[in-house]
């Protein structure tokens, strides 16, 4: 299983009545969706002063590598 961890969503485009403190993306076999999604139901019934949410499936690009420390290409016009 590979996972990225995203900026917390602002809660003003989420709608959430509280502030997300983790927003994470894993990419799960289909195999092991089943499991997966057992543990955060029995993580989420163990902790309820938390609220998790399990969405998805999310498309690919959630993780590909950032590429902003790379400096930005100049484009020029012809002269």
């Amino acid at each position: 299983m590979a996972a990225r961890r995203h900026a917390p969503q602002d809660r003003r485009l989420s709608g959430a009545p509280t502030a997300m403190v983790l927003n994470g993306a894993y990419l799960v076999d289909t195999s092991a969706l089943g499991g997966f999604s057992e543990l955060v139901r029995a993580l989420a019934d163990r902790h309820p002063e938390i609220r998790l949410e399990l969405t998805g499936p999310w498309p690919p690009y959630s993780f590909a590598a950032d590429r902003s420390e790379q400096p930005a290409h100049t484009v020029r016009e012809p002269a």
